[in-house]
């Protein structure tokens, strides 16, 4: 009987799907689904009932479970006391700017496996996992899937934040219409001719005085008093704080957009890689 079929047996009963397995161990389903049936197959008998609604363990399953749960947990436990004493080398972490409670969860990181070196990539484009080097890509918003597994982080949601001096200057915006007429600085890719500032009920088109992909770089026109700027709701926050911005148009409902991390599927997720990841578990950015 293979030990690690029997892990992702354990797994699906304490997930209650094939499919949230799959998610928790950063397998594959079509992988765990195969190991099962070996599990079965090695045992001749059906260890679980599965459904729309998910999997169930048969009366066998059910026992076999008991028999064996307590012990794999206790193993994993000695896995990861031995994992975290040995794990080093390099974590390669692609994010995009301005995105503040991926930090918190580094140092974390690398306050538990010392001996581990990150590197983080800044970039809003979409990389290429392999031909980039990178073990983890962290992104939000709509996602390209293929060949990788997304795990949800959190949410970023977003706030129009200006200095005080601008506001004095140029007035309050009451709507969102209004912003049409004030100066704004706005994240753009190369090349865009387009903006809108998306809100719960409309989309509004702005007319930008500046553009870039850094929210570093927009914000410091913010601090600058030269123009109003739509930031992650962790930064605008982190602007008010110790720069005096302020947010307007508070009434007006803006969209939150969910954060993945994501990771290659086509090969089983380093120690580095699955140490990062059940430390964001632990601690969920939202």
């Amino acid at each position: 009987m293979d030990l690690n079929n029997l892990r992702l047996f354990v797994a699906i009963v304490q997930t209650g799907s094939l499919s949230a397995a799959s998610e928790k161990l950063g397998v594959p389903i079509a992988t765990i689904s195969r190991r099962l049936g070996e599990l079965e197959q090695a045992l001749n008998t059906q260890l679980l009932d599965r459904s729309k609604k998910g999997a169930k363990p048969t009366m066998a399953g059910q026992q076999l479970y008991e028999q064996v749960y307590l012990s794999i947990d206790q193993l994993a436990q000695a896995e990861n006391l031995f994992q975290s004493a040995r794990l080093s080398g390099v974590l390669r972490i692609s994010t995009f700017s301005g995105f503040s409670p991926l930090w918190d969860k580094i140092a974390l990181f690398q306050a538990r496996y010392p001996d581990v070196q990150v590197h983080c990539q800044i970039t809003d484009r979409v990389v290429d996992l392999i031909e980039d080097g990178i073990d983890i890509a962290v992104r939000f918003g709509q996602l390209q899937t293929e060949n990788v597994i997304a795990k949800k982080f959190g949410e970023v949601g977003t706030k129009i934040v200006a200095h005080p001096d601008l506001l004095a200057k140029v007035g309050t915006p009451k709507r969102p219409e209004d912003l049409a007429n004030l100066p704004c600085v706005a994240w753009a890719k190369n090349g865009q001719r387009e903006f809108h500032w998306q809100f719960a009920e409309q989309a509004v088109k702005i007319q930008p005085i500046f553009t870039s992909n850094d929210s570093y770089t927009l914000a410091h026109f913010a601090k600058k008093g030269l123009a109003f700027c739509l930031l992650s709701d962790h930064f605008a926050d982190q602007l008010i704080a110790e720069h005096g911005l302020a947010e307007v148009l508070t009434d007006f409902a803006k969209p939150a957009y969910p954060v993945h991390l994501l990771y290659l599927s086509q090969r089983h997720p380093s120690s580095l890689v699955k140490a990062f990841l059940a430390i964001c578990e632990e601690t969920q950015a939202v």
